[in-house]
């Protein structure tokens, strides 16, 4: 599974539990302050996937972080809004070459307008010498279904977003000997 879709999965995944618990235990007030998570994330992938594909040789990632959920309320007390930060480092290796991750990623899930705002650094590879060898980051804006899954292309784009369209010469050139 690619870095953004592992982000979004456990973004999701981050809704659906915030929710339950703000749903199962708690009697929602009016004006209800929102009510914030925060727990750590890992990824190990030994072999990342589309990377390993694209470049034609086994990819591995390795990454840490922390992620922070906010659920925000109407004057009712309902759930309207989930926002969710990611923040992780990490390795992306392959051929004994190693290049370091870095993601600042948000999303906000507008649960009146089923839609999900993604914005930030998404990821970005980098190795001392060269510098930035991929990067995604910018604005994209998705419609979602109800399990919070993005459903179709991005309805709004904005920013440099390579990996999302398949762009991966960069990332394969570094890595390759």
């Amino acid at each position: 599974m690619s870095v953004r879709g592992r982000f979004l999965a456990v973004a999701v995944a981050s809704v659906a539990a915030a929710l339950s618990v703000v749903a199962g235990g708690q009697t929602l007030a009016r004006a209800t302050p929102p009510d914030m998570f925060r727990f750590p994330v890992e990824q190990h992938d030994a072999v990342l996937q589309p990377e390993s594909t694209v470049c034609g040789f086994p990819v591995s990632f390795d990454s840490s972080g922390e992620i922070r959920v906010h659920v925000r309320f109407d004057a009712q007390g309902t759930p309207i809004r989930v926002d969710v930060w990611g923040n992780k480092t990490g390795v992306l290796s392959a051929n004994g070459i190693d290049l370091r991750f870095f993601s600042n990623d948000h999303k906000f899930f507008d649960l009146r307008t089923q839609t999900v705002t993604e914005l930030g650094v998404v990821f970005r590879y980098s190795a001392p010498g060269l510098g930035v060898v991929l990067m995604d980051r910018g604005r994209l804006v998705w419609n979602i279904d109800a399990n919070g899954e993005m459903v179709g292309d991005p309805i709004f784009e904005a920013g440099p977003h390579p990996s999302l369209h398949g762009d991966f010469r960069g990332l394969c050139a570094a890595l390759t000997p």
